[in-house]
């Protein structure tokens, strides 16, 4: 086995969402050691759509605003960017940079500037820690932390200067995870193999990280979905194979694994077969058993709110995905969408973060029970976000 010291170095390599899988299958190729042995390490950036791929937790922000609350003498409200938060009265000004953490951060109780939590603390994945969540104090709702910029010297302060210092993200340098519930023994299942690396894993922005998007698509019109409260599931055929994940690894077929049994029931990989795409089927599992099931439905059920295209490495449009869903139905398959809403322009929200949030709110797909949210796609495929309820965050605080 080569040492990492004798590989050949390999240049990272960006492939545009527009090109081929038989790309990536060239850049592999390249990457192979000079006796053909075996492949190197080497790094491929796909741009599968125009959002963020993997949440930042840890960034360094602006506050923008600060305003009294009604009745509150020791605490007030900062506004960073589209997030508000609760901070004690007269620590910071506006313009002042500060370390955000968002919503679902784990901090470490063992680093000492995260003592004041000690109230909150919980033990999770074997670690003493705080989750931070959606909270309501004095009639104002909370959402994340922010600490002065001050108190984080391993931040180096040449960074300050990067104009992509907004970009980036310092959960890894300070220790921070992202706190995840417990995931079900009915959706766990045996791991079959990683998540393919051929198709890009479910996940949304939301809204409060993006407040350049409602102005830059400010006459563009978007498919607004109900984001149902699930599990993440993808359903794939590729290359002959076909293949169940949930949201970070492939599953192997097990008589108690849910994913699968649901695929078969709704004969998802035998028309993936038949129609011979390359493609993933994305959504959410839901039901008995799965996050407390709020939609009250009996058994479990498959909701798709994706497709995406293994050979192009993006994802459908709505028609395009309407096409394959409808061409998979006739092919004998039960395919379940996820509510759509409506067909709608931003610039109904006038450039506020507040009022797409208040659009966020709402009837689920069961009309008595309140929605998680909503997902915002624009109609090319080409970009996406979500808003989440703040009523549902403050309700189900336990995850």
């Amino acid at each position: 086995m080569q040492s990492a010291r004798s590989r050949r170095a390999i240049r990272p390599h960006r492939v545009e969402s527009a090109r081929s899988a038989q790309l990536f299958r060239t850049l592999f190729e390249e990457a192979r050691t000079p006796n053909g042995s075996g492949p190197l390490f080497f790094f491929v950036t796909i741009n599968h759509r125009e959002k963020t791929t993997m949440r930042k937790l840890v960034t360094i922000r602006t506050v923008d605003i600060v305003r009294p609350i009604p009745g509150a003498d020791a605490i007030e409200c900062a506004v960073v960017e589209g997030w508000t938060v609760v901070i004690k009265k007269g620590e910071f000004a506006v313009g002042d940079r500060c370390v955000f953490f968002e919503i679902d951060s784990f901090l470490p109780l063992d680093d000492p500037r995260f003592a004041f939590l000690e109230k909150a603390a919980i033990t999770w994945n074997e670690q003493r820690g705080v989750r931070l969540r959606t909270m309501k104090l004095r009639g104002q709702i909370s959402q994340g932390l922010i600490l002065p910029l001050s108190q984080f010297p391993e931040i180096d302060a040449l960074a300050l200067a990067d104009p992509a210092l907004r970009q980036r993200d310092w959960a890894q340098l300070l220790g921070i995870d992202k706190w995840e519930p417990v995931i079900p023994a009915c959706l766990s299942g045996e791991v079959e193999g990683a998540f393919p690396s051929f198709i890009a894993k479910t996940d949304q922005e939301r809204i409060q990280n993006l407040p350049e998007v409602l102005a830059a698509n400010d006459g563009l019109a978007f498919e607004v979905t109900v984001k149902l409260d699930g599990s993440s599931m993808t359903a794939f055929h590729n290359a002959g194979a076909v293949g169940i994940c949930g949201r970070n690894w492939q599953l192997r077929e097990t008589p108690g694994n849910s994913l699968w049994r649901v695929a078969r029931e709704d004969r998802l990989l035998e028309a993936l077969a038949a129609l011979g795409r390359n493609v993933a089927l994305q959504g959410e599992i839901i039901g008995e058993g799965i996050q407390g099931n709020p939609e009250k439905l009996r058994g479990q059920q498959f909701h798709v709110f994706d497709v995406f295209d293994i050979d192009r490495g993006g994802y459908c449009g709505m028609e395009e995905r309407r096409a394959v869903v409808d061409s998979l139905r006739a092919l004998g398959a039960t395919v379940r969408t996820v509510p759509l809403l409506e067909v709608t322009a931003l610039d109904r929200f006038g450039g506020s973060i507040a009022e797409v949030l208040a659009y966020a709110e709402g009837p689920s797909l069961n009309p008595e029970t309140s929605r998680e949210g909503l997902v915002f796609k624009r109609l090319d495929g080409g970009l996406s976000f979500k808003a989440i309820s703040n009523s549902y965050l403050l309700k189900h605080s336990d995850r």
